[in-house]
């Protein structure tokens, strides 16, 4: 059974607690999305175009798009030493803060003493990389704070987030919710504030502080860190890079987190989602301004519900007949419908792919060691390929014509779906401080393809009693672990 992992976590510690703790930072996910959502409409709006003076296809334009991505390079590197220090919350509120306030400079960027003038484009810019800064800090943070809070059984489900509507009211709610949420118990025992995160953690969990499945989750907590700050004893920045990228496991993890970022991206993934109009234009879509942001309208919709199911293609089927000009032959309607129905299905392996995991998979795998500075290395090289998608588009477009821009986009992506299948291998359900025992197999044993579920599965069953599989647990009323068999066996 797919969650059949989650029988050995206590129904109370996946309560509303937890739930809201996790939407509190997790909100901070859509970022990235919203303003590409966002900015794709507004660089295509004739108001915008002629307040800034560039045009279509013009260098400009790509630099007004990414300029947001080369913010959050600097971002997720300042993120990577404040995170540690201020803690997991104080850092997502200063990641609102600064998106916030980069926000008003570049929406201000036209607007002096109430009234438009001909738009300041330095403060445009500026207030992008601002606002970038503060985007740059949410795939540092956030996934941290989720793995930490989240019991491992439930990790993954812990990634859903929930958009809003413009960036100041998602912007602001997460700041408001980061002050009712509960910091990070790891981080607060890692600073010696023992009490304080062991009440947390009963908090999140909804369970009393001697309850078994707390007091076992507290102890192995400490374990850990205590084996963090042992194997981190002594060491400087110099020497955990040096370990990150001389170590062979490290090597072979960090292999996967820069892999990952790097053909996710090329695959032009986030380039459909900012160029989203021209894109609709080139594939097909007839009509004026007005059809092809009613037509990118529809595909921020499909978007993030193919983020939570693949019932998002009849929303086009339905909608595409009605943008359709009359007078065109059928074989331009069908070879412009079909275009769109696979540009949308490539979104939609998109959303529930790519984009779902590479933010939780880089903070599972690195040891404790080199974990924060791994984390921080793949959110560098996340948001310094986007930038270069981004900023890209255009030029490929010019020198490759429509054909081979897409054809390029097509051969990343097989090549992408390659590497995962044989190189990155299955974590859900394991301890974050174990999955790291993966990598001391060889580089073919590590993969997907060795290292599913049902085979680690098989594996448990084969070695006995000694390693009973996590999801054949229960706790029964007096907190002791046993067996779902014996479980059932006194049901019936």
């Amino acid at each position: 059974m797919l969650l059949s992992h989650l029988r050995d976590t206590p129904r109370e510690a996946r309560g509303w607690r937890l739930w809201f703790s996790a939407w509190a930072v997790g909100t901070l996910g859509i970022s990235r999305g919203l303003d590409e959502g966002i900015i794709s409409g507004v660089l295509k709006q004739h108001s915008f175009i002629d307040t800034f003076g560039f045009d279509d296809n013009s260098p400009q334009e790509a630099i007004i798009a990414s300029q947001l991505q080369l913010g959050s390079v600097a971002g997720s590197a300042i993120a990577f030493f404040l995170c540690d220090r201020l803690g997991r919350l104080r850092t997502s509120m200063l990641a609102c803060l600064l998106w916030i306030f980069g926000t008003a400079i570049w929406m201000t960027s036209a607007v002096v003493n109430g009234t438009h003038h001909p738009g300041n484009y330095n403060q445009l810019l500026a207030g992008r990389f601002i606002a970038g800064l503060g985007v740059g800090f949410t795939p540092v943070v956030a996934p941290v704070y989720l793995a930490e809070i989240a019991p491992n059984a439930i990790r993954g489900l812990c990634q859903w987030t929930i958009p809003a509507s413009i960036n100041f009211i998602s912007a602001s709610l997460t700041l408001i919710a980061c002050l009712f949420a509960k910091e990070s118990p790891r981080w607060l025992i890692k600073k010696g504030r023992y009490e304080e995160g062991g009440k947390v953690l009963s908090y999140l969990r909804n369970l009393d502080e001697d309850h078994p499945f707390l007091v076992n989750e507290v102890e192995v907590m400490e374990q850990q860190i205590e084996a963090e700050k042992q194997a981190l004893e002594g060491l400087n920045l110099f020497q955990i890079l040096k370990k990150l990228v001389t170590n062979k496991n490290n090597q072979y993890i960090l292999f996967l987190g820069l892999g990952i970022q790097v053909l996710g991206q090329l695959s032009g993934g986030g380039v459909y989602t900012v160029f989203a109009p021209k894109i609709f234009g080139l594939l097909g879509v007839p009509g004026g301004q007005r059809t092809k942001l009613l037509t990118t309208g529809i595909f921020g919709i499909v978007k993030l519900l193919s983020s939570i199911c693949s019932l998002y293609l009849a929303l086009f089927l339905k909608f595409t007949a009605g943008v359709t000009k009359a007078n065109e032959t059928h074989a331009d309607k069908s070879a412009a419908t079909g275009a769109i129905f696979f540009f949308y299905l490539s979104d939609l392996t998109w959303a529930i792919g790519v984009n779902s995991v590479q933010y939780l998979s880089q903070t599972e795998m690195f040891d404790i060691t080199v974990r924060a500075l791994g984390v921080a290395v793949v959110s560098l090289v996340h948001f310094g390929m986007q930038y270069a998608a981004t900023r890209t588009l255009n030029p490929m477009l010019l020198a490759w014509g429509n054909f081979g821009t897409f054809l390029f986009y097509a051969m990343i992506a097989l090549t992408g779906c390659l590497f995962v299948f044989f190189f990155m291998p299955e974590t859900a359900g394991m301890q974050l401080d174990d999955i790291h025992k993966l990598f001391e197999k060889p580089w073919y044993s590590i993969g997907w393809t060795q290292n599913r579920p049902a085979n680690r599965r098989k594996a448990s069953s084969t070695a006995g009693d000694e390693s009973q599989d996590a999801g054949d647990l229960a706790y029964s009323a007096d907190g002791q672990k046993k067996s779902i068999d014996e479980e059932d066996e006194k049901k019936h």
